[in-house]
């Protein structure tokens, strides 16, 4: 899989929060390039919080980001007209920002929720750029609440220890930790409220629609299955069928495409799992083997030692006994 990209306009902002000390040596000289490695600007997050020892940082750059820097995607959000319709944008045309991403507007009974999740499982740890993330969707709400800042609740990837500060009173709300994904999660009923700063007409949707499906199509096809298959890993069955739909050709297409560029179905989905194994290794110490190879889809945990002894090289259970040793 091609390593992830997200555009450099990500680096905007972040140097009002920094020292000048600091910033010169994190942020660089010179323009920055239209795009740079996801890693590399998940690392400068992280680092930004480890060197500063200030967890509010990620956050205040997002809430404070100037949406206009994100281009068209900024333009249509600063557009929309009710706070649901802008969160709606930002999740529809978010791969034009950062690739490999999973990031998703939910609703569930009178509660809706943002979720923000990296599927690449070897950009780890990756906590903070959760935190920016997340702060641009404060943004929006805040500017249809006018500030206000009630009933919401927080979810991170991260265990609370790993966050390095109190992340709860940063974000001003409950949060809790080791969750499958980022999400902040807010009362529905703010989605319908007006932005009042919207300025119609200022965007061609149509335009980001279209710029969306040039990307797929630029996208090699195993990238494009592999982020499908990383993306529901844990959430839901992984269904052939169902992805070749969501890429709108039959399963005997996806096979023959999949088998000119020497690859395969099993062959893809064996790589995101043994891969999506290591990344548990690392976040969920705590899970038993059985536990992982049933979060991978293994009925039998049998299955999945063997599997991973062959793309590994050795079991699970010395594998994950090795990062342990290294990690300390």
């Amino acid at each position: 899989m091609a390593p992830a990209t997200v555009r450099a306009a990500a680096m905007n902002g972040w140097e009002s929060f920094l020292e000048d000390t600091l910033a010169a040596p994190m942020l660089g000289d010179g323009p920055p390039p239209e795009s740079m490695p996801l890693a590399e600007f998940v690392r400068f997050s992280e680092a930004v919080v480890s060197r500063t020892r200030d967890v509010a940082i990620p956050w205040l750059a997002g809430g404070n980001y100037d949406l206009a820097a994100l281009g068209p995607l900024g333009d249509a959000i600063n557009s929309a007209g009710r706070v649901g319709s802008a969160l709606r944008r930002l999740v529809d045309y978010f791969s034009l920002l950062q690739d490999c991403t999973d990031i998703r507007l939910g609703l569930e009974d009178d509660m809706a929720s943002v979720s923000y999740r990296i599927l690449d499982p070897d950009i780890w740890p990756r906590h903070h750029d959760a935190m920016f993330t997340l702060g641009i969707v404060s943004q929006i709400l805040k500017r249809g609440t006018r500030g206000a800042w009630d009933k919401v609740e927080f979810a991170f990837e991260a265990e609370s220890h790993e966050m390095r500060g109190d992340i709860g009173k940063v974000v001003c709300a409950p949060c809790t930790f080791g969750a499958d994904t980022n999400q902040i999660r807010f009362p529905a009923a703010l989605l319908d409220l007006a932005l009042p700063s919207a300025q119609p007409g200022a965007c061609d949707v149509r335009q980001l629609t279209r710029s969306i499906v040039t990307k797929r199509r630029e996208t090699p096809l195993v990238d494009r299955l592999s982020q499908m298959v990383l993306r529901d890993l844990n959430s839901c069955a992984i269904e052939q069928e169902r992805f070749a739909r969501e890429m709108g050709m039959s399963s005997r297409t996806l096979r023959r495409k999949l088998t000119e560029q020497g690859s395969s179905f099993q062959q893809v989905l064996d790589e995101c799992r043994m891969r999506q194994a290591v990344f548990e290794f690392r976040v969920r110490p705590d899970l038993s083997i059985a536990q992982i190879a049933l979060r991978l889809g293994y009925a039998e945990h049998s299955n999945f030692t063997r599997a991973f002894h062959r793309w590994s090289g050795v079991s699970p259970q010395a594998y994950r006994a090795n990062l342990a040793s290294t990690a300390h």
